[in-house]
């Protein structure tokens, strides 16, 4: 491919602009843009001078557009000895070589030249095809001859055979023809394929764009400064991913988990990111709004039912974290991605990104956890399986927010999680899929309703059953919960029936139950859990 060819209209200026070497330093990339910044050194005379910044992104937002510029080892530059007068962007479209009419009356040319001989190759082949058929009715025909001597008492072997070996060698050369016109046939097609790909791609000029950024300054004397140009772009956007390695050292012994956290960049922006510093920020920078139309508010009077309608919900327990201490409780919140606050993750190395909209991964976070308890729990409501979870404490200075988890157990990949944002050195678990010697049976039986005598209330008595069975060798000790129904008003109650319930375990206010079990190898155990629903005969929905 030629070099691309810039036609723009020249702005009158009597002195060309200066070009400036300001490649990208550093891009803080948000969830659907990227800050870019770019900075660069350059000796300037007394005056007004343009500086231009070639090969910028095309799709830059032009109102976000920043200059700024200083003396070299200074910060901040004085306003009276020297500042930016102007700044904006320059673009341009790009037609590429193969676009130019010479090349293209080219292409032309050798189009109706390929054309041309794939119809002589086809007329040649057809003509072969034929000459291989009439071959083909000559040798029947004589071995129909042959038979014909035969009836008629005529002995000529060795002038048979000879006839029937000229047919056949004839009938062979033209089979080996028409094969070596079919394959060129078939290498001209694609060729001529490939050249109206080329001429549908060329057929218009391209609508490629580049953009450079013009930088007008003045200087009261002449020196080195250094100049920073900074812009916002769409097209660019990132993602956490983490990647969980369980590793155990020895056996018997606590197994060790080796956190990692990535930031997956995807950037498609016309500008490649060569060796810059990449922040990763959770901002969510937003145009403005606006207020809502207030409309007016009717109130009027309606009588209070005297049947109360319920309904049975799912509320999912989130909080904040498990803690960072044993004795440290958190607070019933809902989970946030970043925590409620703004987080800005400033990759520890330099990195790069090209401009090609596929995924790269950059280094944010690696820690190894301190103490690492390996738990098997069962939660048969949700999964009849015995999961094998991990809990740890974060050993990073920064917090981890929630995305997908690659697990890696044993030297290999074994699943993928997720994990929600977890605060610096918080404590928080992980589950590393179901283990495969435990077998769970888990049933729920409904007793009728029924209602005493006098009484508004009616009883319903509902009953869980689980069955654990371990079918490997290595004993298992299995943290099962189970939960019952919380009623928030006065005419739903729950009981727990002591009498049927495993070990007369008690919910917490959650609702929860959980036992212990230690479950032997080659062993089973069995768990009930009995509670009684009663509700008035105002109720109903439930």
């Amino acid at each position: 491919m030629s070099e691309p060819t810039v036609m723009d209209k020249h702005e009158p200026t009597t002195k060309a602009p200066v070009e400036l070497k300001a490649p990208v330093v550093e891009v803080t990339v948000l969830e659907d843009r990227a800050h870019v910044v770019r900075r660069g050194t350059i000796e300037l005379g007394a005056g007004i001078s343009r500086l231009r910044i070639a090969a910028v992104a095309p799709v830059l937002s032009d109102k976000t557009l920043c200059a700024a510029i200083a003396p070299r080892g200074q910060k901040h530059g004085d306003p009276a000895r020297v500042r930016v007068s102007d700044a904006r962007v320059r673009r341009s479209k790009l037609v590429l070589g193969e676009d130019k009419p010479e090349r293209a009356r080219e292409l032309q040319r050798e189009r109706e030249r390929l054309a041309q001989r794939l119809a002589e190759l086809q007329a040649a082949r057809d003509l072969a095809q034929r000459h291989e058929a009439t071959l083909a009715g000559v040798g029947e025909v004589a071995i129909q001859d042959i038979g014909v001597d035969v009836c008629y008492g005529q002995d000529d072997p060795a002038g048979w055979a000879d006839a029937l070996e000229r047919i056949a060698a004839r009938e062979h050369a033209a089979r080996q023809q028409r094969l070596e016109l079919d394959f060129e046939v078939v290498e001209v097609e694609a060729e001529l394929k490939r050249l109206n790909q080329r001429i549908g791609a060329t057929a218009q000029v391209s609508d490629a764009v580049a953009a450079d950024v013009v930088v007008e300054v003045w200087a009261a004397a002449a020196g080195v400064y250094a100049v920073q140009v900074d812009y916002v772009v769409p097209g660019a956007c990132w993602r956490p991913y983490h990647r969980a390695q369980l590793v155990e050292v020895m056996k018997g012994e606590p197994p060790m988990l080796h956190f990692s956290s990535e930031g997956c960049v995807w950037q498609n922006t016309g500008e490649d990111w060569s060796d810059v510093q990449l922040i990763f920020s959770t901002e969510r920078p937003s145009l403005g709004t606006e207020p809502p139309q207030l409309a007016s508010d009717v109130l009027f009077v309606q009588r209070k039912s005297e049947v109360l309608v319920v309904e049975a919900r799912e509320q999912e327990v989130q909080t904040t974290g498990l803690g960072g201490a044993p004795k440290q409780h958190s607070q019933d919140l809902p989970g946030i991605d970043d925590g409620g606050e703004v987080q800005a993750l400033r990759a520890p190395a330099k990195a790069s990104v090209p401009s090609d909209g596929r995924p790269h991964r950059v280094p944010l976070i690696a820690f190894t956890a301190g103490e690492t308890v390996l738990e098997h729990v069962l939660m048969a409501e949700l999964a009849e399986a015995v999961i094998l979870k991990t809990t740890q404490k974060s050993r990073s200075q920064l917090p981890i927010l929630a995305g997908p988890v690659d697990l890696i157990r044993n030297g290999g990949f074994v699943g993928r999680t997720s994990t929600l944002f977890i605060a610096p050195h918080e404590k928080f678990s992980i589950g590393w899929g179901p283990d495969g010697a435990v077998r769970v049976q888990r049933t729920v039986t409904q007793a009728r309703e029924e209602r005493a005598m006098l009484s508004g209330w009616t009883s319903q008595i509902h009953k869980i059953e689980v069955k654990l069975s371990n079918l490997g060798a290595q004993p298992r000790t299995v943290e099962v919960s189970e939960r019952v129904p919380v009623s928030e008003i006065e005419k739903v109650k729950i009981e727990i029936d002591a009498a049927t319930t495993t070990d007369r375990a008690r919910p917490d206010s959650n609702g929860l139950v959980r036992w212990k079990v230690e479950l032997p190898g080659y062993g089973r155990a069995s768990l009930c859990l009995g509670f009684i629903v009663r509700k008035h005969g105002d109720v109903v929905g439930i």
